[in-house]
This record gives C-alpha cells, sequence and structure tokens, in this order.
C-alpha cells in the first residue's frame, strides 16, 4: 500500500490533504467537544462550590449559636444550683433555660441532665428523652470535660438518619450534670431543603460518615453508601460514582456536609458531538479527493522539470539549467537549483585552495611552537649559568619565565589550582625584581583544594592587572590569593579571590566587570579573556566579578565549578 502511493503523485496530495484535514477535523472537534465539557463543568463546579459554601455558612450558624446557648447554661448559677442541690424553683430553671435557648428555638430543643435522666426540657413533645450515661454522648462529654461534643441520638440512628445531639457536662458529682441540645431531623431538613436544588443531594452526617439526615437525591442512602465503601478500600471517595461529590467540614465540630450533583452534560450530550465529528471527516474525505485531482495537474508540470534537471545533475551535467515562467515558489527553486550548479564548479575549486591554505597553516603552527620551546630550553641553560656564577636574580628571572614557559606550551587547557598558584609566584618573583620589591605576594589555599582542576593561566592576567594597574608609585604593595570551596545550600563551587591594596578599580571597569560589558572590557584583554574563557567553559553564572572593599584596594572573585576531574 505504503509503495502504491509513492508512485503516484496525485495519491501522495490525497493522502496528505486527507491526513492533514481529517486530523485537524478530529483533533479540532474532540478539543473543541473536550473544551466546551470542561467550560461547562468548570461554571458548574463554581455554582455548586458557591452554593456549598452557602450550606456550610447557615449550618455552621446554627451550630454557633447552639453553641453560645451552651455556653450561657454552662455559666448560669441558677442551673448550676438545680443540679448540685435541691433548688426547685422550676420557673427560675425554666427561665433560664428558655432566655438561653431564644436564638435556637425554632430548630433544636434544649435539656438539662443529671446522670442519664433528663430533668428539665424545651422540647414539645413528651417523649422519653433519658439518655444512657456510660456511652453515647453523655459518656463523651463525660470524656471531654467541659468542650462541646457532638454526636447521633443512640435511640433515633439509622441509615436514613437521627437526630443531633450537642453535649457539655457542667457539674461534677456522684452523677454528673449535662446540658443537651438536641436538633431534630426533621429540623434539619426543613431549614437545609431550601438551599439545594431539585436534582441535587445534602448530606449531613458524622465524622465517621452515620448520617444525621439526607436530602434531595442523595435520601435513598446509597450515594453514602458508595462513599463509605470507598474510604473504608483507600480508594478516592467518588470512585464509581457519575455524580460530582464535595465534602466539607463544618468548622471544628467534626460534622461532614456532603453536597451530590450530576455532571454538567450526560453522556448522551458528548455522543451527539463526536456523531457531528464523525460526519465532517466523512465530507473532508471527498473534499480531499477533488483538491487534490486538482492540485496535482498544477504541481505536476513544474515538479517534472525539476526531477528531469536534477537526474542530469547527478550524472555530473553540472551544466544543467531549468527554465520556468513562473511567480511562485517552483521558480524560486528553479534559480536556486541555476545558481547551485553555477556555483559548484567554484566552490570546488575553493576547497583546494583552502586544504592548500590549511596545509601551509599546520607547517606555521609547528614553526611557532618550536619558538617557545627553543626559548624555553634556552632560558633554562642561562638559569644554571647564573646560578653558577652567582648572579641570583637572573636565576630568578630565567627560572620563573622558564615555568611560565612551560605552561604555555603545554597542550592541556586545563591544570590543577596547585600549578596555576606556582605559576603566579613565578610571575611575581620576576615582577618583584623589577619593581625592587615594592610588593610583596600572599597565597592562603588550604591542601584539600589544590586539587582542583581549572583552566590554565586565568589567575596570572588578574594577577598582573593587580599590579601593573593597582600599584603604581606604591612602595608597601601587597597581594593576597585565596581559594575556598563552597558548598552552602547545595553548591559545589571554587572560589578565588585575588585582593590588591593598591589604588582600586575605576567605575567604569567595575561597571563593566559586573556587567559584563564587553565593548569596554576590549581595552583589557586580559580580564577580558579570562572572563571569556571561563563562560565559555562553564556558563555564563560563572566568571569574574569585583567589588571595592571599605579599607581600599580591589578584590576579584573568581567562580568556578569545583571538580578534581580533567575535562
Amino acid at each position: 500500500m505504503k509503495g502504491v502511493i509513492r508512485q503516484s503523485f496525485k495519491r501522495q496530495i490525497f493522502v496528505i490533504f486527507l491526513t492533514v484535514t481529517l486530523a485537524l477535523v478530529i483533533i479540532g472537534g474532540i478539543l473543541t467537544i473536550q473544551g466546551f465539557l470542561t467550560k461547562l463543568s468548570s461554571d458548574y463546579a463554581k455554582r455548586d462550590l458557591e452554593q456549598v459554601s452557602e450550606i456550610k455558612k447557615n449550618m455552621e450558624r446554627d451550630l454557633r449559636m447552639s453553641d453560645e446557648a451552651l455556653d450561657k447554661i454552662s455559666k448560669s448559677k441558677v442551673i448550676k444550683a438545680a443540679l448540685e442541690s435541691d433548688y426547685s424553683n422550676s420557673l427560675d430553671i425554666y427561665t433560664a433555660l428558655y432566655e438561653a435557648s431564644r436564638d435556637i428555638r425554632d430548630f433544636a430543643g434544649l435539656g438539662i441532665y443529671k446522670g442519664g435522666e433528663c430533668l428539665y426540657s424545651t422540647w414539645t413533645d413528651t417523649g422519653n428523652k433519658d439518655l444512657p450515661q456510660n456511652y453515647s454522648v453523655l459518656g463523651e462529654a463525660l470524656s471531654k470535660k467541659g468542650k462541646t461534643v457532638y454526636s447521633l441520638d443512640p435511640r433515633s440512628s439509622s441509615e436514613r438518619g437521627a437526630a443531633l445531639l450537642m453535649a457539655r457536662q457542667i457539674t461534677e458529682g456522684e452523677e454528673n450534670g449535662y446540658v443537651v441540645i438536641r436538633i431534630e431531623q426533621n429540623a434539619v431538613e426543613e431549614r437545609l431543603s431550601k438551599e439545594i436544588n431539585s436534582k441535587d443531594g445534602l448530606m449531613l452526617t458524622t465524622g465517621f460518615l452515620r448520617p444525621i439526615c439526607l436530602l434531595g437525591t442523595a435520601e435513598d442512602g446509597s450515594e453514602l453508601s458508595v462513599i463509605r465503601e470507598n474510604f473504608l478500600n483507600g480508594q478516592k471517595y467518588t470512585y464509581g460514582s457519575n455524580n460530582n461529590i464535595y465534602i466539607t467540614e463544618l468548622g471544628s465540630t467534626g460534622l461532614l456536609c456532603i453536597y451530590v450533583t450530576p455532571p454538567a452534560l450526560g453522556e448522551g450530550a458528548a455522543r451527539v458531538g463526536y456523531q457531528i465529528v464523525v460526519i465532517l471527516s466523512i465530507i473532508s474525505v471527498f473534499v480531499c479527493l477533488l483538491v487534490a485531482s486538482r492540485m496535482s495537474e498544477y504541481f505536476s508540470k513544474p515538479i517534472a522539470a525539476l526531477s528531469s534537471a536534477m537526474k542530469r545533475f547527478r550524472k555530473g551535467d553540472f551544466d544543467a539549467k531549468i527554465e520556468l515562467e513562473r511567480d511562485d515558489e517552483f521558480e524560486q527553486l528553479a534559480t536556486g537549483f541555476n545558481k547551485m550548479t553555477s556555483q559548484l564548479k567554484t566552490t570546488m575549486e575553493e576547497r583546494v585552495e583552502a586544504e592548500r591554505r590549511v596545509n601551509e597553516t599546520r607547517i606555521k603552527m609547528m614553526q611557532a611552537q618550536l619558538n617557545p620551546h627553543f626559548l624555553y630550553n634556552t632560558l633554562d641553560t642561562i638559569k644554571w649559568v647564573a646560578k653558577a656564577n652567582g648572579v641570583n636574580e637572573v636565576a630568578t628571572l630565567s627560572s620563573s619565565l622558564a615555568g611560565i614557559l612551560r605552561t604555555g606550551i603545554s597542550e592541556k587547557q586545563f591544570c590543577k589550582l596547585s600549578n596555576e598558584l606556582e605559576l603566579v609566584q613565578n610571575y611575581c618573583d620576576i615582577q618583584k625584581i623589577r619593581f625592587d620589591d615594592k610588593f610583596d605576594l600572599t597565597i592562603d589555599v588550604p591542601e584539600e583544594v589544590m586539587n582542583a582542576v581549572i583552566p590554565k593561566l586565568i589567575l596570572q592576567p588578574i594577577v598582573e592587572n593587580a599590579i601593573i594597574h593597582g600599584m603604581e608609585d606604591m612602595d608597601d604593595g601587597h597581594i593576597y590569593v585565596a581559594a575556598v570551596h563552597d558548598t552552602a545550600n547545595g553548591n559545589n563551587l571554587l572560589k578565588i579571590s585575588i585582593q590588591d591594596n593598591g589604588k582600586g578599580i575605576s567605575d567604569e571597569m567595575l561597571t563593566a566587570l559586573n556587567n559584563d560589558d564587553v565593548e569596554t572590557l576590549k581595552g583589557h584583554l586580559g580580564l577580558n579573556n579570562v572572563n571569556t574563557i571561563i563562560r565559555l567553559y562553564y556558563g555564563k553564572e560563572y566568571g569574574v566579578m569585583a567589588f571595592r572593599p571599605t579599607e581600599g584596594g580591589t578584590v576579584m572573585i573568581v567562580t568556578l565549578p569545583y571538580s578534581e576531574d580533567q575535562p
């Protein structure tokens, strides 16, 4: 099949157009549908979150008012007296109860317990409201001394919900005293049912997913069962559910508000969108067939001319030319082909000439390398003759210069820090003789960093700059060289500092060096070369920086990555 397509330009055009068009239609259609669904889901999610926030705010308000009622009862001397003694003025007691429950009376009842027996309450029904003392809400209130606890009424708990109890211990004795607020299930439903839409569901549960009330589409409890099962199996709580589920905690109560909404669009809407994409793809096939037929006829003639000329060119006919009377890219291709063939002969001749020049350059380079070797050997001879005749300065000059030349003519581009410091020492020995010991050099580098590998000849130009430009007209110059291995904050850097007590670097040079101003640094070849070499090897985050200390002089900081291996 692949070979059949390649044999026909028309079929190739058709396949290309078909592939591109189908890709655009299918990918564009899918992206459009998915983008629409995502945007719609995002808008619905935003609306749902606003709804959940409003429900949560109202529930937390009711629970806060209930907790405030517990505070009032806990501080009531009348209630405490009724629990701790035989105080039996019912009018005072009920007055205190109704005063404390004023804000919550329309949705909650309040009761005073001694042990598990309900002594006084504001509940409208007359049923038995006694509670077991050793477990459930009273047992938990006893264990949390003076703090509000939340629980379900153990006598009415079921899979469809139960009354919510809020309790707090307020007295201690043979039988402890408690205050309990009871919010009936129907009261919760009445206050929350107005907050949800007809297609949504709402669940108010304990922290262990035991239901207080189930509303709307969540009323049958199936959605809560799925959530509970997912938590028990260690899965995401929405696993196995097609609905959007939002779980939020009501303050520090430990109660959960679970809001359930259906997806923004059902599967049917997405299916219709994909069917439209399929129909557009089928139409694209027929459109591509028609366009490919027209396009192949238009392009075949210039392509045939290009093909014929290139065949002649491959056979060695460098004079092959293409003549096309067009104003499009094919005419540009023909012009380019003609220029290429006409330039090929010139290129071949230039290549021969270039090879000849390369050979000549290599010979010159070999000759240039012989001169430093000859000079180095001659200086070594001068050194021994000077030592033999007691001329120590000449011996020092010769030995130091020979060391510098030995490093300079080495083919290695990197060396150990110890070798570079030795070169700096040799250079300073020469300059001391020249300047009649008007400066001294101190090298303070710990042994553990001496094996660090750095590009050669990067410290000598900096030291030279300090001597020539920094210590002009000085008799007590000093140069201090130090190095540290910086590993702070995960770094692995070698930092070398060269400090002098000279007149200090100029503002122009300081700004140019720290900002890598190449144009300004061109006049200072040494510093520019050092900075360029370091950044070419390691990157722009490394190099040379400078500053002027308050005591005067200049400090140059060379920053490199720390390594003891040859690159």
